[in-house]
């Protein structure tokens, strides 16, 4: 496998289908209207959604690719910026009033408006990459203050126009629900919609790239059909997380992962909320939590700006939360020093009640039986099989565990 064929995940946010094929295709326009020249890389992007959310994964030389030749058009035009300026604008006058108020929009507006959002996409990506390149030296010297006015004006974009979308299409299609955020985009604007069952499959999982929808399908098939590889990191079985702070605190509490949408009314008063990165539709979900601990962002993202207003402890940036706990885990989130770590329930009340307590066996329920007699030497971690009630296998077998609490 090629080293131009190796697709890296750079985020997950829970997009409706029509949002993901309107920044996909928007950004994989080919050539993307600003330039003459081809995008060599392609897929430029794969999107998969599981676990209730959309991940996005990009051709790191892609992205290279595209930050080389904005910095080269801009460096050799000196007009090149202005024009993205202008375009940006352009491209925001029918859009931008409807998702700052989060309007819900009729079926003929709502056409209009994924129309122009995908037109919009790749100089809205071109704007966007000024300020995410890989190497802030690249734009060194190149004047951005005109056009950071003009990102500005895109900060609700992709949340609100999402949220635009999914609210219009609940109430365009009742008959669906939640399920109608899995449309495609062609079958909204003729008004050919599949049956229920087939949403609900895509609801399940499904890739989208090179403005293909396959659903049912798992990472290594795609992998075979285009060519191409996911990298992927092992996850460790740490104990502890570590991340940016983004408002001080310690809590303790219950994990709840809130992956998209169908969560966000699962959350218990007083639980720890787990995401990949929150949005604004999160805020009743966050409102309820004790603390906030999210896979990506820095201190400007929308968790730690919420993180604030609320006074709630949160960390963000652990990169990994989401894959590493799961509901009712128990965590210690330590936002003033930037940790989080898990904390079994049984050690928690043996501490409590003073009890012996070893814990992190993996097969203690597969080895011993009720009535076994067992010596339980917390100081050492160490569990002894003294005797079987049913007298069978007589022997002493002594097995090293961690202990937490001696």
């Amino acid at each position: 496998m090629t080293n131009s064929h190796q697709y890296e995940k750079l985020f997950s946010r829970d997009f409706s289908l029509p949002s993901v094929e309107a920044w996909v295709r928007g950004e994989s326009t080919n050539p993307k209207g600003w330039s003459k020249e081809k995008q060599p890389y392609l897929p430029y992007i794969i999107t998969e959604r599981s676990d209730n959310t959309v991940h996005f994964y990009y051709d790191l030389k892609g992205v290279a690719w595209v930050q080389n030749l904005l910095v080269k058009l801009a460096r050799e035009n000196k007009n090149f910026i202005s024009i993205i300026e202008k375009t940006v604008l352009e491209k925001l006058t029918f859009i931008r009033p409807i998702y700052e108020k989060e309007q819900v929009i009729s079926l003929t507006q709502l056409k209009m408006f994924l129309k122009e959002l995908e037109e919009g996409y790749p100089w809205f990506e071109a704007m966007w990459w000024f300020f995410q390149m890989d190497d802030e030296s690249k734009v060194a010297g190149l004047d951005l203050k005109n056009l950071a006015k003009v990102r500005k004006l895109t900060d609700k974009l992709c949340n609100s126009s999402d949220t635009v979308i999914r609210k219009s299409l609940i109430k365009i299609f009742p008959q669906f629900g939640e399920l109608s955020s899995v449309l495609q985009t062609k079958e909204i604007i003729t008004e050919n919609i599949p049956k229920k069952q087939e949403l609900e499959k895509r609801d399940k999982g499904y890739f989208y790239t090179k403005n293909r929808l396959l659903a049912g399908f798992d990472k290594s098939k795609i992998e075979k059909i285009f060519g191409i590889h996911f990298t992927t990191d092992p996850i460790k079985k740490v104990r502890q997380l570590t991340g940016s702070a983004a408002y001080r605190g310690v809590v303790r509490g219950f994990v709840r992962r809130i992956m998209g949408h169908k969560q966000i009314n699962e959350i218990k008063e007083g639980e720890i909320l787990i995401s990949p990165m929150t949005i604004p539709d999160f805020i009743p979900a966050m409102k309820k939590a004790a603390a906030i601990v999210t896979d990506e962002g820095g201190v400007l993202c929308h968790a730690a700006i919420i993180a604030r207003e609320f006074k709630k402890p949160t960390i963000v940036g652990t990169i990994i939360a989401t894959k590493r706990l799961q509901d009712g885990d128990i965590v210690e989130v330590n936002a003033t020093e930037g940790k989080v770590t898990l904390i079994c329930h049984a050690a928690i009340v043996a501490n409590k009640l003073k009890k012996p307590c070893i814990v992190g066996t993996r097969f203690a329920t597969d080895l011993f039986k009720d009535g076994d007699y067992v010596e339980v030497d917390a100081d050492k971690g160490l569990i002894t099989l003294i005797n079987r009630k049913d007298k069978i296998n007589r022997f002493k077998r002594t097995m090293t565990w961690d202990t937490l609490f001696q």
